[in-house]
Parts: structure tokens; C-alpha cells; sequence
């Protein structure tokens, strides 16, 4: 197997398999407030005075959030169509939302690497594959 079909086995397995959605299956309902994304990517910016820019893809300014998680959370709530999204005001539950999805991404990043050293013994460009296969499947770990 070349290293291509590897990627591309991958993405058909991840795709077949169905990846968990963010934050649906992962968010603990509370008390939220509704916010409307914008139909681009968004990123993190720089941090002002204790608050984070959240921008699009295209650098225009989308939002500031009072806490680098509230800016993860919005930048993975961005990756799916849904752009009406429930985002929770308790800091504690943005965490622990972001934590069971970080896991879970986390948990890709190993099974990845696993298969990957199974099959090229060598294994040194796990890495690179890793951010080949997230970025095909529209996948982002901060």
C-alpha cells in the first residue's frame, strides 16, 4: 500500500464510519445562548486584554470571546453547516464539551498513527499524515 491509498482508506473508513459532530455529541445541556456563525471557516486571532478575536477564514473580524475556550468552541461549532448554534454560558460546560471533543480527536490522532506504523514500519511521517487525513475529513485540533 502507498502511502496515498493509506490517506485515502482512512478518510473512506472515518467517512463510512461517521465522525461524532461537535457540539452535538458532545455538549452537556444547560443554560446556552444562541449564536449564528457565519458560513466561512473561523480561527483564533490574537488575544486583547483577556478576550479572544475570533475571525473568518477571509480575516474579517466575526467576534471577541471573553475566554480562549468560548474562541475553541465556536471555531468547532464552525466546521459543520449548522450555523445556529447553542453555545453554554457556564465556562465549566464549554470545558467539559471541549474536553470529550479533544478526547475524541485525540483518539483518532492514536488509531491514525497506530495503523500507520502497522503499515510503513518505519512510521516517520505519522505526523504528516495525521494533518493530511484531518484536513481531507475538515478536522481541526487547537
Amino acid at each position: 500500500m502507498t502511502l496515498k491509498e493509506f490517506i485515502s482508506k482512512k478518510v473512506r473508513d472515518f467517512s463510512s464510519e461517521g465522525l461524532k459532530i461537535f457540539p452535538a455529541d458532545f455538549y452537556i445541556p444547560g443554560e446556552a445562548t444562541s449564536i449564528v456563525l457565519p458560513s466561512e471557516t473561523l480561527i483564533i486571532g490574537n488575544e486583547f486584554f483577556g478576550t479572544c478575536e475570533v475571525l473568518t477564514i477571509s480575516g474579517n473580524s466575526f467576534c471577541y470571546a471573553d475566554s480562549l475556550s468560548r474562541a475553541k468552541y465556536l471555531v468547532y461549532s464552525a466546521r459543520q453547516k449548522n450555523r445556529d448554534i447553542q453555545i453554554p454560558l457556564n465556562e465549566k460546560d464549554i470545558d467539559a464539551t471541549l474536553k470529550g471533543y479533544e478526547n475524541y480527536l485525540c483518539s483518532l490522532i492514536r488509531q491514525i498513527e497506530k495503523e500507520y506504523k502497522a503499515e510503513f514500519s518505519d512510521g516517520k511521517d505519522a505526523h504528516t499524515v495525521v494533518n493530511k487525513i484531518f484536513r481531507m475529513l475538515n478536522l481541526t485540533r487547537l
